[in-house]
């Protein structure tokens, strides 16, 4: 009984401590939920900003959409959120103390691991994979991971592989990453005895049984990526793989873009790493020395990405260039991104725990951590910062044009924006931050972009953008109005709102 209660009661702290950052950090909408929750309203009603671009694009997150995007149709985007996070994040701090209680075989320090996690990862990353903040599929695929590993670890091989298959209907990518990694461990662990099919003492009927799961729990969200892929010709493809790779992802995909400051940190955190198990690799347990070669092979996806990734820029000097571009497509860096600081956050407590004074210690910095990842947003400023009264301002024009226009309306938007659609309810022309994943929708989303700037560079050189600029901005983009900041020199005579930093304009015929 006492050691159910204090289950409930570790589950119940990482998942306030999870909540706690998560609102703190991120108010709503997070850096992706007005990407993936405007996404999922639309799939649920396709007439709610009908005309915007991004909306209408291929849907790549199928599962998601259909998980959380009903909700919509009866409350707010915010409520949503709201929901969203509640539930992701209770799954997530669930599978956290699964794994942590195996790996660390004691209750008590769960929540130190989980501060001692959030602290090292809010002070970086290498190739921007996040997990607390706001809701989308991956939070609900590496919940799903994490209770894989903890069924794994328990010989549980056909909940290993539903969890694993959930995975991979909520982020294709992430899942399939995962079960990549434990496959080469299993493969390792049973000494390379295929032939038997005896993996780990499993029966042959056994394994086939959890093959057949993981790819039924896996399909809803397996064919819809797959489709994605396929469904496009050569150089279509080739061209988006360009876009994506070099340009609109190349902070998640491109080694050669990766700031040397995270390759420090991450350098010093596996450097940390292997200290520790060189001084307690005797003492390392069944389960910690899974966990250990699971992070191992994670560790050689990351090592192959960067080997595939350097060379010259622009990429296409590389040799090799299409190959290799396809493969860093993939996102080989981001397993390891993740596991490195969980890694570290769970061997940190189990080979400090001999002594009472380091434990101490360790306690303090997860305190320290948990409360640096909820403050840090209100003390450090992001790379593109919004001050306080230009969020306002942005605030204050989406909910005039709310009110003010039709709900049927195309809007051209500046760069910056990145919750248009969530407060404003209108649709966009293009957006830089809602860029599609099919390729198809890749290439027309590179073409708008360049659109805009051909059309903004040709326009500025006279010092204003005249009427009968603003007359063929509205010919080619198909848009009735365009939000802007108020240094834009747009012909005033068209302007219908204006605030301290943006302004809106009626496109004339």
């Amino acid at each position: 009984m006492n050691e159910r209660r204090h289950a409930w009661s570790g589950w119940l702290a990482v998942w306030v401590g999870f909540l706690l950052v998560s609102f703190l950090s991120a108010p709503a909408p997070g850096v992706n939920e007005s990407h993936y929750l405007t996404k999922a309203r639309h799939f649920w009603n396709p007439d709610w900003c009908a005309r915007d671009f991004f909306l209408t694009s291929y849907p790549a997150h199928f599962v998601f959409y259909v998980t959380l995007g009903w909700l919509t149709k009866w409350m707010s985007l915010p409520v949503v959120a709201v929901i969203g996070r509640v539930v992701s994040l209770g799954l997530l701090a669930a599978g956290w103390c699964s794994l942590t209680k195996r790996i660390l075989a004691r209750d008590s320090v769960v929540v130190l691991s989980a501060g001692l996690f959030l602290g090292m990862q809010s002070v970086g990353n290498l190739s921007g994979e996040w997990l607390i903040g706001g809701v989308e599929s991956k939070v609900f695929a590496y919940a799903c991971v994490l209770g894989s590993v903890s069924a794994i670890l328990d010989r549980r091989l056909l909940v290993s592989a539903l969890l694993s298959g959930v995975a991979i209907s909520f982020h294709p990518i992430v899942g399939l990453w995962h079960v990549a990694a434990v496959t080469m461990v299993e493969v390792a662990n049973c000494k390379w005895r295929i032939a038997d099919c005896k993996l780990s003492g499993w029966s042959r009927k056994r394994v086939v049984i959890a093959i057949g799961l993981l790819i039924l729990a896996a399909l809803p969200g397996f064919v819809p990526a797959v489709r994605m892929l396929i469904a496009v010709d050569a150089k279509t493809a080739f061209a988006a793989n360009y876009v994506q790779v070099f340009y609109r992802l190349r902070h998640h995909l491109d080694p050669m873009d990766f700031a040397v400051g995270s390759w420090i940190a991450y350098g010093l955190l596996s450097g940390a790493l292997l200290w520790l198990w060189l001084q307690f690799r005797q003492q390392i347990s069944a389960a910690e020395h899974w966990w250990l070669s699971y992070f191992f092979v994670a560790w050689l996806f990351a090592l192959a990405g960067l080997l595939i990734g350097l060379g010259p820029r622009p990429g296409e000097l590389m040799a090799g260039f299409r190959w290799r571009m396809a493969a860093l497509k993939f996102y080989p860096f981001r397993l390891f991104d993740l596991l490195l600081p969980l890694t570290l956050s769970l061997c940190l407590p189990r080979f400090c725990a001999t002594s009472r004074q380091r434990v101490t210690w360790l306690w303090m910095l997860g305190a320290i951590g948990l409360s640096w990842s909820a403050v840090k947003s209100f003390v450090v400023e992001p790379p593109i910062a919004w001050s306080q009264s230009d969020r306002a301002n942005w605030n204050a024009a989406c909910q005039w044009i709310e009110a003010n226009t039709p709900p049927e309306a195309l809007f051209v938007t500046p760069k910056e924006s990145d919750s248009f659609k969530w407060t404003a309810q209108r649709a966009e022309f293009v957006n830089f931050k809602d860029c599609p994943q099919d390729a198809v929708g890749v290439v027309e989303w590179n073409r708008r972009l360049r659109l805009m700037t051909r059309w903004s560079e040709a326009g500025f050189a006279d010092g204003q953008y005249s009427t009968d600029e603003l007359r063929e901005l509205r010919r080619q983009t198909g848009a009735e109005f365009v939000m802007a900041r108020v240094d834009v020199p747009y012909d005033p005579a068209w302007k219908i709102y204006s605030n301290g930093t943006f302004q809106v304009f009626r496109l004339p015929h």
